[in-house]
C-alpha cells in the first residue's frame, strides 16, 4: 500500500499553478450528451469535479427557476461565445438509460485521466429527499425529506435511505453527494430549509445526521454536510438574496452541534452557507467568505481535516454584493479548498483568467492552493477514487437501482412517512361512491421524471385503484389564476374536494386558494409535505401528512384516502 501524504505530495509538486487554481473549482453541466465546451473545459481547466443535472436546457446561467431571484441572473449571465451552447429554453434533456448516462460520466472522466493534471474527477449532485433529486432516469427511487426520515423516530432509517441512495448512485458514477442536510431549523418560516432539515432539535439532528453519514459511507460516497456553520434559523433564502442570521453566540452553537458530531465522526467534505452571522464574525462577510468562520473556527476550533466546498457561488447571497471572481478569490483566501460554478456561460473563462492572475500576483497565495489541492486528493484517495480513475463499468449502472434492498427500503420509508395527521370531521376514508375533484399540483420532480412509472397526474392514477369517480385538474404549483379558473369551474359537480399543497422554496404557501376552497362549503381534504403553517394552517379539518414524492409514497396516500392501508 502505497503511502497516502507520499502520493498526494507527489501529485501537488507536479502541478502547475493554473491546475491547481482548476482543482480548486466545480463546474456545472446540465444534460445527458457530450459537447465539445465541456470536455475542452476538462482539458483547459483540470476541475476536480463536475455538479451534474438533468433538469431543463437553459441557455446561459444555470439556476434553479423555483428558487433564485431572476433580478441577480444578469451578474452572471455571459453571451455564449465560441463552443459554449445557446440552446433553445425550456426543453427537457434528452432521455437516456442508465447505461448511457454511465458512459456519459466515464467519457468526462477519461477526459480528466488523459489530459492536465491526470487526476480523477469527481461527479456530484444533490438527492436531498421529495423534491431534491437531481439524477431521475431509469427508475430511481426517491426517498421522503429529511424531515419525513426523523418524523418515524427512528435513526436506523436514515442510516438506511442514505445507504440505499448512494447504492443506486455509485454504480452510475456519481462519487459526491451534496448531502446530509446538518441545519437545525428552529424558524418554522424559513424559507430555505425548512423540511429539508432533520429537526429543530439539534440533539435529534445530530443523531439521525449521524446515522445517514454511516449510510452513505458504507456505499461508498463522499458525504457532504451542509450549510455550515447552518442556516435553520434564517428567515430569507439565500438563492435570492444575502441573508443575516442574528443569533447569539450561545444560539449558534447550538446550531454547531450537528456540525461537530459529523466532524468527530470523520466527514470528508462541508458545504459553507451565503449567510452572515454577527456572532462569529462581525465584518458583515458571509461565511462562504469569512477567514474567521471557515479557518479559524471550522478547521481550526473545530478540527475539520476534510475538503470545504462553497455553495453554488453564483447564488443572490454572494453575486448580490460581489463580482463572482472576487467571491472565489475571497472564498479560497477564507478556507474553501473548492468552489462550485454552476454556471455554464463563458463567465467560467473570466472567473478562472481572474484566479490565476491572483495566484500569481500571491493574492492568492500558492500554499493556500496547495493546502485546497491536498485537502481534496486526501478525500479522493480516501475513497478510492484514483482507482482506474473513479470509471464505472456501463454494464453495472442498473445494479443499484434494480437492488431489491433498495425497493424494501423505499417502501419502508413509504409507508412510515404518510399518515393521517388530523380528520376532524371524519372524511376519511373516502367511498367509492363519493364524487371527488382532486387538485393536484405538477410536483417538480413528477414533471422531471416524467416517464410512465413516475409523472404529474401520479396521485390521480393511484387513486384510480379503489374508485372511478375521481376527477381531476392539474395545476401550477403557485395555483395560477388559469388554474383557479379551472378548478372553480370543476367545483359543483364534487361531493369533496382533495388538494395537495406541498411546500417547495418559494412555492410554499397555497393558502389563500384552499381558503377559498373551503368557503364553497365542500368538505376538503389536504395533502401536504411540510408540517409547518406555511402549507398548514389550522383552517384544515383533515390533513394528510406525505413527506415523500416517490411513487410508493404516492401509492401509499391513495390506499390511505380510500382506507386500503393494512
Amino acid at each position: 500500500m502505497q503511502n497516502k501524504e507520499k502520493f498526494i505530495e507527489g501529485i501537488i509538486s507536479n502541478m502547475t499553478l493554473e491546475q491547481k487554481i482548476g482543482q480548486c473549482l466545480v463546474i456545472g453541466f446540465v444534460g445527458t450528451t457530450i459537447t465539445p465546451e465541456i470536455l475542452k473545459r476538462i482539458k483547459k481547466y483540470t476541475p476536480a469535479g463536475v455538479r451534474t443535472g438533468l433538469t431543463f436546457r437553459i441557455k446561459s446561467a444555470i439556476y434553479d427557476p423555483y428558487a433564485y431571484n431572476e433580478e441577480f441572473l444578469d451578474r452572471v449571465i455571459r453571451q455564449p461565445k465560441g463552443t459554449v451552447k445557446d440552446f433553445c429554453l425550456d426543453i427537457p434533456v434528452p432521455h437516456c438509460t442508465n447505461e448511457e448516462y454511465c458512459q456519459f460520466l466515464n467519457t468526462m472522466k477519461s477526459c480528466a485521466a488523459e489530459s492536465g493534471a491526470k487526476i480523477p474527477l469527481h461527479i456530484t449532485l444533490d438527492m436531498e429527499g421529495d423534491a431534491s433529486a437531481d439524477y431521475f432516469r431509469g427508475g430511481i427511487k426517491y426517498f421522503p425529506n429529511q424531515m419525513g426520515i426523523a418524523s418515524t423516530n427512528d435513526p436506523k432509517l436514515a442510516h438506511d435511505c442514505a445507504w440505499a441512495a448512494a447504492r443506486q448512485l455509485t454504480p452510475l458514477g456519481f462519487s459526491w453527494i451534496h448531502s446530509p442536510v446538518l441545519d437545525v431549523n428552529t424558524n418554522p418560516d424559513n424559507p430555505e430549509i425548512g423540511v429539508r432539515s432533520f429537526s429543530e432539535d439539534p440533539d435529534k439532528a445530530t443523531e439521525f445526521a449521524l446515522e445517514a453519514l454511516k449510510g452513505y459511507r458504507e456505499a461508498g460516497l463522499i458525504t457532504t454536510g451542509k450549510h455550515f456553520p447552518g442556516r435553520g434559523a434564517s428567515s430569507q433564502d439565500a438563492h435570492s438574496g444575502l441573508p443575516v442570521i442574528n443569533a447569539s453566540l450561545e444560539e449558534m452553537e447550538q446550531h454547531l452541534k450537528p456540525f461537530q458530531a459529523l466532524i468527530d465522526a470523520g466527514l470528508p467534505a462541508m458545504m459553507t452557507a451565503h449567510t452572515v452571522y454577527p456572532a462569529l464574525d462581525d465584518s458583515g462577510l458571509p461565511a462562504t467568505l469569512s477567514k474567521k468562520i471557515l479557518t479559524d473556527l471550522l478547521k481550526g476550533k473545530m478540527g475539520f481535516k476534510g475538503a470545504i466546498t462553497t455553495d453554488d457561488i453564483t447564488m443572490g447571497g454572494i453575486v448580490e454584493k460581489f463580482e463572482v471572481y472576487q467571491a472565489c478569490i475571497m472564498a479560497i483566501n477564507a478556507g474553501a479548498d473548492l468552489i462550485l460554478i454552476r454556471d455554464e456561460s463563458n463567465l467560467l473563462d473570466e472567473v478562472f483568467e481572474k484566479l490565476v492572475e491572483a495566484a500569481k500576483t500571491g493574492v492568492i497565495p500558492e500554499e493556500r492552493l496547495n493546502d485546497a489541492v491536498r485537502r481534496t486528493l486526501s478525500v479522493k484517495y480516501d475513497y478510492n477514487l484514483f482507482e482506474n480513475n473513479a470509471i464505472r463499468p456501463v454494464k453495472d449502472a442498473s445494479s443499484g437501482i434494480n437492488d431489491p434492498k433498495v425497493h424494501a427500503i423505499v417502501q419502508d420509508a413509504a409507508e412510515r412517512t404518510v399518515s393521517v395527521l388530523r380528520d376532524k370531521k371524519n372524511l376519511l376514508p373516502l367511498k367509492k361512491t363519493d364524487k371527488v375533484l382532486l387538485i393536484e399540483q405538477v410536483h417538480p420532480l413528477h414533471k422531471f421524471t416524467n416517464d410512465q412509472n413516475c409523472h404529474p397526474s401520479l396521485l390521480w392514477e393511484k387513486m384510480f385503484k379503489y374508485s372511478d369517480n375521481v376527477s381531476q385538474v392539474e395545476t401550477t404549483m403557485d395555483f395560477d389564476e388559469n388554474s383557479k379558473k379551472r378548478v372553480m369551474a370543476r367545483i359543483d359537480d364534487a361531493d369533496i374536494i382533495v388538494i395537495t399543497n406541498y411546500y417547495f422554496r418559494r412555492y410554499a404557501n397555497g393558502n389563500e386558494f384552499v381558503k377559498e376552497l373551503i368557503k364553497t362549503g365542500k368538505p376538503v381534504i389536504v395533502i401536504t409535505n411540510s408540517p409547518y403553517e406555511f402549507s398548514l394552517i389550522d383552517d384544515y379539518e383533515t390533513v394528510v401528512m406525505n413527506y415523500g414524492a416517490s411513487v410508493e409514497s404516492f401509492n401509499e396516500v391513495a390506499k390511505l384516502l380510500f382506507g386500503e392501508r393494512k
